[in-house]
């Protein structure tokens, strides 16, 4: 099978190429050549030119779509909306006009309204499901959101294939300072949050796994799920998390069985990505420094 990469020369991107080589026929399609897999077919693609995607897209059976700005505070917000927003439109219309069968899109728990956010949203219930409504209301998590939609019905209205994966923020060694601080419990507990994050490794687990989901509607062949960690960063039990954050009225717990087995469960539901998709987390925060963790050859 014939997989193209956008943003494959990315951080999270080079664990996605390490995970797939070897199993699939790899092309990145980047601004820059990835520093870890010079070896791997590279295609140098402004995603934001559409005739340059159209034409860089043939031959392909499927797109993993990971190209982004993925930090929301390095540029202005109309940026990174205008850039993420049009760059999935333009790789959406070119995946169309190829007739390529599936693409896997790098969503975020952002698109939410949960994730990235500016105003501090209380979840209708919890663990948070993809059922959950999506109250996006900044640049990133908009754009992600505009992302998925257009993903969903560009599925509906051509039958293309498209899963997108909600994934918390991704644990690299660009965050590493803040990563030490959670890790020795220096960080303060009310920069947590809602406490959800992801190996790279897992992120990279998920997308293979998505290649060969079986779709279970050929009609209308679109899937979400979260992908997160099995728990979250902080220090408390989950439920005690969700109290302290909105204790004059906590959100409802839909499956108390979830939070009975792991007291510090992912307020994201991983439910449906472990049933349909077999994904197993492989990293806790415990494992930042572990030796069993990919190296990445430069």
């Amino acid at each position: 099978m014939k997989v193209l990469i956008t943003g494959g020369s990315g951080n999270v991107g080079a664990y996605v190429v390490e995970r797939l080589k070897g199993n699939y026929d790899l092309t990145i399609l980047n601004l820059k050549q990835s520093m870890h897999h010079p070896d791997i077919p590279f295609l140098k693609v402004d995603l934001m030119n559409a005739e340059q995607v159209k034409q860089s897209a043939k031959g392909f059976d499927a797109v993993v779509h990971l190209a982004a700005i993925p930090n929301p505070f390095s540029d202005p917000g109309e940026r990174v909306l205008s850039v993420n927003v049009v760059s999935t439109y333009n790789l959406m219309e070119a995946v169309r006009e190829n007739g390529i069968r599936r693409v896997i899109y790098g969503c975020s728990e952002s698109a939410s309204g949960l994730g990235i956010h500016t105003v501090n949203h209380k979840p209708e219930y919890v663990p948070i499901d993809e059922e959950h409504l999506c109250w996006p209301h900044e640049s990133y998590s908009l754009s992600k959101y505009f992302g998925e939609v257009t993903c969903r019905e560009y599925s509906r209205a051509f039958g293309i294939e498209c899963i997108s994966l909600r994934y918390t923020w991704v644990w690299l060694d660009t965050c590493r300072e803040r990563i030490e601080q959670i890790i020795t419990q220096e960080g303060a507990e009310e920069d947590c949050w809602l406490g959800a994050y992801i190996f790279p490794e897992d992120v990279a687990q998920g997308i293979a796994l998505s290649i060969d989901y079986k779709m279970k509607n050929s009609k209308f062949p679109f899937e979400a799920f979260y992908l997160t960690a099995e728990d979250t960063f902080s220090k408390l039990d989950s439920i005690e998390l969700i109290r302290r954050l909105f204790p004059d009225a906590p959100p409802p717990v839909k499956k108390p069985e979830y939070f009975a087995q792991k007291p510090k469960a992912s307020l994201f539901d991983i439910t449906k990505a472990k049933q349909e998709l077999g994904y197993k987390p492989q990293f806790t925060w415990r494992d930042f420094r572990s030796p069993q963790r990919v190296k990445l050859g430069r």
